[in-house]
């Protein structure tokens, strides 16, 4: 793989911590690792490897902004604050992800990571079904090597079926929770795994259940830890 042209990576925040990170390099190719996922920049429900190369003309822009490396911010970041970085020519601004950006660089490369997660290489998506089944799907072109660390859920009674996905910041309120299958697989492309657990619900017209997995995958030759969240399941 060619030298390094630029990269820019989401990291730490509320628990559970964002990480994910996309390089891209002179000879177009951009690579891109997804953890637990920023919010605004992919879906929670995936993490793993993916892959792209940019066209010429998209090459030769991303070097014309790499050429011109912003400033960093004046005001500092707050320990143990979620943080934005670009690394450029050797140089490195980092910045706090509510503050304006410091240029087109920095929008630039944040797009590219979106754009990214069009193009698995080797990535897992978490569905969440009835109540209540995790069911884990290799996304891409190579095998993903899948441990399950821990499972959670969040069950809510609501008065009408819900459609939007959750946060992840719920997974701070969700309840562990005994599941029955593979809790280390390795998967092929298009290959799922499913992980069966037992939930008592309340009396309610309707429940609304999300699923956390907290993961860890070997995908691509890289580790990548996450926290994945995944739903609603209505009941």
């Amino acid at each position: 793989m060619s030298e390094l042209l630029a990269s820019f990576a989401a990291a730490g925040g509320a628990p559970p911590a964002s990480h994910e990170v996309v390089r891209v390099h002179r000879d177009g190719t951009v690579r891109a690792l997804a953890g637990t996922a920023w919010p605004g920049l992919g879906p929670a429900s995936e993490a793993g490897a993916y892959a792209f190369a940019l066209d010429p003309a998209a090459l030769r822009e991303l070097e014309r902004l790499a050429s011109e490396l912003p400033p960093a911010p004046a005001a500092p970041l707050e320990p143990g604050s979620g943080r934005y970085v670009i690394e450029a020519g050797g140089e490195r601004v980092q910045w706090d992800p509510f503050a304006d950006s410091p240029g087109p660089l920095a929008d630039r490369l944040r797009a590219l990571l979106g754009e990214a997660r069009a193009h698995p290489l080797a990535a897992v998506r978490l569905e969440v079904e009835g109540a209540l089944t995790y069911r884990f799907t290799a996304l891409g072109s190579e095998p993903v090597e899948l441990t399950v660390a821990r499972l959670s859920a969040r069950v809510v009674a609501v008065p009408s079926p819900p459609a939007d996905p959750p946060p992840l910041a719920w997974a701070r309120e969700a309840t562990p929770v005994d599941a029955a299958g593979d809790a280390r697989v390795r998967l092929a492309p298009g290959e799922s795994t499913a992980m069966r657990a037992e939930l008592t619900l309340p009396d309610a017209p309707h429940h609304r259940i999300d699923g956390f997995a907290r993961v860890s995958l070997e995908a691509a030759g890289e580790r990548v830890d996450a926290t994945l969240a995944a739903g609603p399941s209505v009941r």
